[in-house]
């Protein structure tokens, strides 16, 4: 081999070996990076991971809450419903009532109303009745349809005085018999038995016993006779 042929070589060598050396440390910087950024990587997806469970759990917990709401919800829709069903049914009688009343107004239109007072009196000055009043007439197509009466009364009804019925020598009652008044039955009644305390007499005349006294002999004597007596005490009633 020539010299030149030696140098081609050794360069062609070094022109090698520089070539891989560059490529060598342009690998290695790229693998330092590529494990630098394998470990931030790392780091992010264990961040993203716990970002994630984060998210999962608040996920979760929303997923709850919305379960929540739909329920509350569908209570609410079916709470409308139901409000907007009675409000209608409501609304519906109110439009009959209104119909009714409407009825009612062109009936009480037609209706005439007359009001009918009246006054009569039974018997005499001092045993008399009287009875008053009004009576409401509703009038439709020439027919009496309703009517009320309101009727009071006063009077006055004397009984005269009671009949005296002697039942004994000193015990009386009063008595008021049956009696009619325009067909009116009114029941009679009698008082209680009233006893009369027989009078006293304080003189009296008949036989006597006694005892008589001499003024001028001092001598008393007994005699029988017939007189008439004061009597100042009486001890017994001889009835």
């Amino acid at each position: 081999m020539t010299k030149d042929t030696l140098l081609g070589i050794f360069i062609n060598i070094i022109f090698v070996l520089s070539i891989f050396s560059i490529r060598y440390h342009y690998a290695k910087q790229e693998m330092d990076f590529l494990v630098k950024d394998s470990a931030r990587q790392d780091e992010i997806i264990k961040v993203n991971e716990t970002t994630i469970d984060s998210l999962a759990h608040i996920t979760t917990k929303l997923q709850i809450v919305n379960e929540t709401q739909d329920k509350q919800i569908q209570k609410y829709s079916t709470d409308l419903y139901e409000l907007i069903r009675w409000s209608k049914e409501y609304e519906q009688r109110i439009n009959n009532l209104i119909e009714k009343i409407e009825e009612l107004t062109l009936e009480l239109a037609s209706v005439e109303s007359s009001t009918v007072p009246f006054l009569k009196e039974f018997g005499s000055q001092d045993n008399y009745i009287k009875v008053f009043g009004r009576t409401g007439l509703r009038i439709k197509d020439n027919k009496i349809v309703d009517s009320e009466t309101i009727a009071d009364f006063e009077g006055e009804l004397n009984l005269g005085n009671p009949e005296i019925e002697q039942l004994d020598k000193y015990e009386f009652r009063a008595v008021h018999p049956d009696t009619e008044f325009l067909n009116l039955r009114i029941k009679g009644g009698q008082s209680e038995v009233i006893k009369l305390k027989p009078p006293r007499n304080q003189i009296s005349i008949g036989p006597m016993v006694g005892i008589l006294y001499n003024g001028d002999t001092g001598i008393t004597s007994p005699t029988i006779g017939v007189g008439v007596t004061y009597n100042l005490i009486k001890l017994w009633d001889w009835k």
